[in-house]
């Protein structure tokens, strides 16, 4: 490829970009990160546009999270769908951010039925109905992570019930900085039992007893956030044999007495009430602020390009020199 310019630099004869081999190509790619291969890497060659159109095992694996926050990732919608049509029916991992709705669910369950694990975060404007829809189109999910959302506790039963292979369930919500306090009182839970409950405390064991009813092969439970109680984990370790990692970091409901430990004595890895969060990927105290001062706009095929951030095809043909240097040579 030879003439033009690219982030103010001029391309010269020496660099062959469109002689690089595929392999080399799909790991530029997979580096840069797939939105990056439809705003630009697409763009720069016709070589490299056929390796970004044609290959499917570039598109096994989406995720549609780096983006800005707000209302512009909501542009990304058309672009996201245009991946999904590129991944041939092989699309395995899904994951989006803010702007998943109904309709890109059913795009993405008209497109692949080998789905293995799907991530949805802060989708508000998706229904409980959409999510149904797509754990009993998808048989093979062994992976849902799940992670603020506006969903009635019974979405946890229909994912169970519609996805019985699920290995790994990340279900979690927002949280307050330090466990509520007030008036305690105790309630029977059962003949020789009893739960210190607290007046000021919002109670709700629905949505870890639908875990318990319906998800028995579960390895890995993550609920960060969630308001159960004692006797709600009891069904959860029950319900669930297989269990090895337990994440309830922030359920300030659970007591973590001898006996509660003594049943979570058989799990491999657990994450308490109180442990820190500083790992947590996520903001969980407010919702994200959607003002930006980012500004959209659009290549001849509809895909945004977002001004004010660094070039992207000289981010691409950086990253394609260090690594196709090291390949070739």
């Amino acid at each position: 490829m030879e003439g033009g310019e690219v982030g103010g630099e001029p391309l010269t004869g020496d660099r062959h970009w469109s002689d690089l081999p595929r392999d080399v190509l799909l790991l530029i790619f997979l580096k840069v990160g797939l939105l990056e291969v439809l705003r630009a890497a697409g763009s720069v060659c016709r070589s490299w546009r056929k390796v970004a159109e044609e290959e499917p095992d570039l598109w096994r694996r989406i995720d549609m999270t780096d983006h800005p926050d707000g209302f512009e990732a909501f542009v990304l919608k058309d672009p996201t769908k245009l991946a999904i049509d590129r991944s041939g029916g092989l699309l395995e991992e899904f994951s989006v951010e803010c702007f998943g709705d109904d309709d890109l669910l059913r795009y993405l369950c008209d497109s692949t039925s080998v789905l293995k694990r799907l991530c949805l975060t802060s989708c508000y404007q998706l229904s409980e109905e959409a999510i149904a829809e797509t754990a009993k189109r998808q048989p093979i999910l062994e992976e849902i992570q799940i992670t603020f959302g506006s969903f009635s506790e019974k979405v946890t039963e229909i994912v169970g019930k519609e996805c019985p292979q699920l290995k790994s369930f990340k279900f979690n919500t927002k949280w307050y900085d330090r466990p509520d306090t007030g008036p305690q009182y105790e309630v029977e839970i059962s003949d020789d039992e009893v739960e210190i409950f607290d007046e000021e405390k919002i109670y709700d064991d629905q949505e870890a007893l639908g875990i318990a009813k319906t998800m028995h092969q579960l390895q890995h439970l993550q609920l960060i956030g969630n308001r159960m109680g004692k006797k709600a984990l009891k069904a959860i370790l029950d319900g669930c044999p297989h269990l090895e990692t337990l994440d309830i970091r922030r359920c300030y409901n659970v007591i973590m007495d001898a006996d509660m430990q003594a049943r979570c004595a058989r799990l491999k890895t657990i994450r308490l009430p109180g442990d820190s969060v500083d790992d947590y990927e996520f903001e969980a105290d407010a919702d994200q602020d959607d003002s930006s001062d980012v500004e959209e706009s659009y290549d001849e095929d509809g895909i945004p390009y977002f001004r004010g951030r660094l070039d992207r095809l000289g981010i691409v043909y950086s990253l394609a020199e260090n690594i196709g240097k090291c390949v070739i040579l």
